[in-house]
């Protein structure tokens, strides 16, 4: 045997080793997966509805049709307001968001106020008004945030607001918005029991606390009807900064949105406070699962660092499902990990303020919404158990799959949405974290991928005009959106997204209710 046989029969060996230690792996998925099924069959589903008879109250659909140009004469108008949603009292009463703990994380003190943000913006088209706002928390569900439409309906029609779009920086250290966090061992003793039916579905226990949640929702209205109700005629610029040297990815094949878009409104009363809107994709989870003190990471000094320079600010999440912040160049010598993340933050703030003004051009008054429903099927076994023993506020749904109308599979109804700001300047509206190759593309071919199948779908960024900046946890928090074709075992290494997604089809779900929202936009563009 010759030098080239050997080099062969060795390549040979560590492929049939390597695709060995796959099944493996994938059986032990699998087992998990059986006895997670097993688990949730357990668990009565009577106060599930079916799909006809969902309630959709809350839903709003956008601006009703498409514009082109913009109106003649028309000009930008936008509104800000904020406020803290944190209670009086926080220590022992909030469990902490992000990592799960046995006796959970409860939250012992206050580094930084969770906060909502909120801009409201009317392009003067006589179309309504559009509101986007976010809150410092890990994710916010599209149940909670009906409830807070339907606060405003008051406000919605008096004020013909056509869309109310909210999402979450996704911080890992505040508290507990979506329930998981919370005493499981607790849960599994009651919400069994409490699931049965509709009058005892009050006693489920999960890690959301009720009162701080009111207090949210509250708070959330109050916010948004004050950002309505101070508009004010502007300008609206927009900048496309090189971001690459914040960001990095954890996960192959490493994609990252390497441009962060700024948007700035100029009110043309020089007493009223610039606005800045950033969007940059980077998990704030910088302070790890020891933390005890509420915070919402470098966002919140982004925000800080501009609002002293005179700025009202927010921070948007964007398709930051795997992505990290790359801290280290930003530290100073003998940083604690605290003063570390504030370096960084204010770093971020400290260049776009330094941008030159070049970088800014100015945003036609006009401005496109439209925003769909869709069915996201939950065949993660794991996610499946959360939304049936009501741990996360997720709305769940049961879905026929045969004739006789006695079987029938689990959904999320979710949202997703597109955004038109100007003529080049568009935003994805999506409804959870969401793998960059997805919309940027770099997706693994059938070659790399774990699945070894193709991925079909385009990038999303080729499915708009313009430069798409996708807004990640929007209208909803469904969790990981991967690509199909690379979905594995939450058992093989940089895998790990899989154990908190919805299943192996929410990556084409999600691409391709994008790709139908897109058309949907294009038919109704006058």
């Amino acid at each position: 045997m010759g030098p080239i046989d050997t080099v062969k029969g060795k390549i040979r060996e560590i492929a049939e080793e390597k695709e060995l230690k796959q099944k493996l792996i994938d059986f032990g998925d699998t087992a998990v997966q059986k006895l997670l099924k097993g688990i949730s069959s357990r668990i009565s589903d009577k106060t599930i509805p079916y799909l006809n008879r969902y309630d959709n109250t809350g839903f709003m659909e956008g601006s009703g049709y498409f514009l082109s140009e913009p109106k003649e004469g028309a000009f930008w108008s936008a509104g800000f307001a904020k406020d803290s949603i944190m209670p009086e009292r926080v220590d022992g009463e909030l469990y902490l968001a992000g990592y799960l703990s046995f006796p959970p994380n409860r939250a012992s003190g206050v580094i930084s106020e969770q906060m909502i943000r909120a801009f409201a913006f009317d392009d003067g088209s006589d179309r309504g008004i559009n509101v986007f706002a976010v809150i410092d928390c890990v994710g916010i569900s599209n149940y909670d945030i009906r409830v807070i439409r339907n606060r405003l309906h008051d406000l919605i029609e008096e004020k013909n607001i056509v869309s109310i779009n909210i999402s979450a920086t996704h911080c890992h250290s505040g508290a507990d918005t979506q329930g998981v966090w919370g005493d499981l061992i607790e849960a599994l003793k009651k919400n069994p029991k409490a699931v049965k039916h509709e009058k005892t579905l009050k006693d489920a226990v999960s890690g959301r606390n009720p009162d701080f949640m009111e207090y949210l929702c509250v708070t959330a209205a109050n916010v948004i009807t004050k950002a309505v109700n101070g508009m004010e005629k502007g300008r609206l610029f927009k900048a496309l900064l090189p971001c690459e040297q914040f960001v990095r990815d954890k996960r192959p094949p490493y994609v990252t949105d390497n441009v962060m878009t700024v948007l700035r409104f100029e009110p043309e009363n020089n007493s009223s406070k610039k606005l800045l809107a950033v969007f940059m994709a980077a998990h704030p989870t910088n302070y790890g699962p020891k933390q005890r003190i509420i915070s919402c990471d470098f966002p919140y000094y982004i925000c800080d660092e501009l609002e002293n320079a005179g700025y009202e600010a927010a921070y948007f999440q964007g398709a930051e499902a795997a992505v990290a912040t790359d801290r280290g160049k930003y530290c100073e010598p003998g940083d604690s990990r605290h003063a570390g993340i504030a370096h960084y933050g204010r770093a971020i703030a400290k260049y776009i303020l330094e941008a030159d003004e070049s970088s800014f051009t100015k945003v036609e008054p006009m401005l496109n919404v439209i925003v769909k429903e869709t069915l996201i099927p939950v065949d993660n076994a794991l996610m499946e158990l959360l939304g049936k023993m009501r741990l996360v506020s997720n709305n769940v749904v049961k879905v026929t799959n045969g004739d006789d109308g006695k079987n029938y599979d689990y959904y999320f109804p979710t949202e997703i949405g597109l955004a038109e700001f100007g003529k080049d300047l568009v935003f994805a509206l999506i409804p959870g974290e969401l793998m960059p190759e997805i919309a940027y593309g770099g997706a693994y071919d059938e070659n790399e991928s774990y699945k070894k199948t193709k991925w079909d779908y385009p990038a999303l960024k080729d499915v708009v005009k313009g430069r798409l900046t996708v807004i990640g946890l929007c209208n909803d928090a469904i969790a990981y959106i991967v690509p199909d074709n690379d979905f594995g075992s939450v058992f093989a290494p940089l895998h790990y997204e899989e154990a908190v997604s919805a299943g192996s089809r929410t990556g084409s779900n999600i691409a391709g209710a994008f790709i139908r929202t897109a058309e949907a936009a294009e038919k109704i563009r006058t």
